[in-house]
């Protein structure tokens, strides 16, 4: 597939099939996740990959009980290592977290797309409740969780005119 053609089908998936996502295809996904541009080339972002019922639950949870997310085998919570982005840049870690994170992210749902596997971008949780859903130690901050699966549904996302964006 093309890149232009996975940038303008790529939807939010909410309804998934109870079909498993393979080692070698997640692993694709996973790769394209680690060679997104990231600050200083420290790449500080982490994967948690979920497939386990029951953390699967308390993530389902800790994202404010969106219940649609247990339909997907496959969950991959996006972290920083935020002491070492802290090391290096302790004015502006907290930024550049996100970012680095947030490039993983679309890397990998876009990879994804490219495989055939649908995927959502859950941004809205509790920190607190995802840090013990994961054991995650105190330099690992969440700051995304995907979704992934094969899809039930097939939408066209409409956008708004480019002119509306282009500040003049």
């Amino acid at each position: 597939m093309n890149l232009t053609n996975a940038i303008n089908e790529r939807f939010s998936c909410t309804k998934y099939l109870a079909r498993e996502i393979s080692n070698e295809c997640l692993n694709k996904i996973l790769r394209a996740g680690i060679r997104a541009p990231n600050a200083g080339n420290l790449q500080s972002f982490r994967f948690v990959v979920v497939n386990d019922e029951k953390i699967k639950e308390k993530i389902t949870s800790a994202c404010l009980d969106q219940r649609w997310m247990m339909q997907a085998p496959i969950f991959i919570v996006v972290c920083s290592d935020i002491k070492t982005l802290k090391e290096y840049y302790p004015a502006r870690h907290k930024i550049y977290a996100v970012q680095d994170t947030s490039l993983a992210a679309q890397n990998m749902m876009l990879a994804a797309f490219s495989l055939n596997i649908k995927s959502c971008f859950i941004g809205s949780f509790d920190e607190k409740s995802m840090k013990r859903a994961l054991n995650l130690k105190d330099n690992l901050e969440p700051y995304c969780v995907i979704t992934f699966g094969y899809s039930k549904e097939s939408k066209i996302t409409r956008r708004k005119s480019l002119d509306i964006f282009i500040i003049k």
